[in-house]
């Protein structure tokens, strides 16, 4: 009788053990998931302010004097061709204009996001509304950002080097006072008494790329509003999980 009696407590004892050492390495394991839960959404929430920040100076473009310039860049294009001002007049106007927007593209990253997929981390996110717009940012709206960043790209890179190749003017109106860059005061002018010059600016070619590119720009910061308001949405989201202690 003893015999089984220390058989059982044995048994028991070892059984006790086993069961306490899957229930310490289970605790373990979610208490890991659940910390890197939380330092991966701390850098998604960092990531996504980052882009809302990038979004916010190439928005704020459009409301900058090189913008006001571009409007007035077309309209004294479209006067030229229409036949209301001169040549001389055209120049003139022109060297008033401070500068035009540059081509500024948005660039995210993606990284924290690829690494919660690869991972496995991603699943544990209890949430499938969160996960499904997780994915909707970082495949969907980045896909349709790469394919516009690339075409506003190729627009803006051909309309400021060859269509309206007059840095004074590309780089806000101003050159660097020193080093290598610093130009004279009447760059500018010599520039457009060139010959090349009004074949360029007064070309029909120019009329259409500068359209182009104008139309480049505002379908570019209209797509920034469209995934600014995703951002933000999305960011109130991770924030509302975050105070939630994952």
């Amino acid at each position: 009788m003893k015999n089984i009696i220390k058989y059982l407590s044995d048994f028991f004892m070892v059984f006790l053990a086993i069961s306490l050492g899957f229930l310490a390495d289970n605790f373990r394991e979610n208490y890991s998931i659940k910390r890197d839960l939380s330092q991966n959404f701390n850098s998604l929430i960092n990531d996504l302010k980052q882009d809302s920040i990038n979004m916010h100076n190439i928005m704020l473009l459009k409301k900058s004097k090189e913008f006001e310039d571009l409007g007035n860049l077309n309209n004294v294009v479209y006067l030229y061709h229409k036949g209301e001002i001169s040549w001389g007049k055209m120049k003139d106007e022109i060297k008033t204009l401070k500068g035009i927007p540059p081509y500024s593209t948005l660039f995210m990253d993606n990284s924290t996001f690829k690494n919660m997929q690869s991972s496995g981390l991603l699943s544990y996110i209890e949430d499938e509304s969160i996960k499904n717009r997780l994915s909707y940012y970082y495949e969907v709206i980045l896909k349709r950002l790469s394919d516009n960043n690339a075409s506003f790209d190729k627009v803006g890179m051909q309309f400021s080097n060859k269509d309206f190749p007059f840095v004074t003017l590309n780089i806000n109106g101003e050159y660097l006072k020193e080093g290598f860059t610093k130009k004279a005061d009447d760059y500018l002018e010599i520039q457009l008494n060139l010959n090349s010059s009004k074949k360029i600016l007064t070309s029909q070619k120019f009329m259409f790329d500068l359209d182009s590119y104008t139309g480049e720009f505002m379908f570019y910061n209209g797509l920034m509003k469209t995934i600014m308001s995703y951002n933000q949405n999305l960011l109130k989201s991770l924030y509302n999980i975050q105070n939630q202690s994952l």
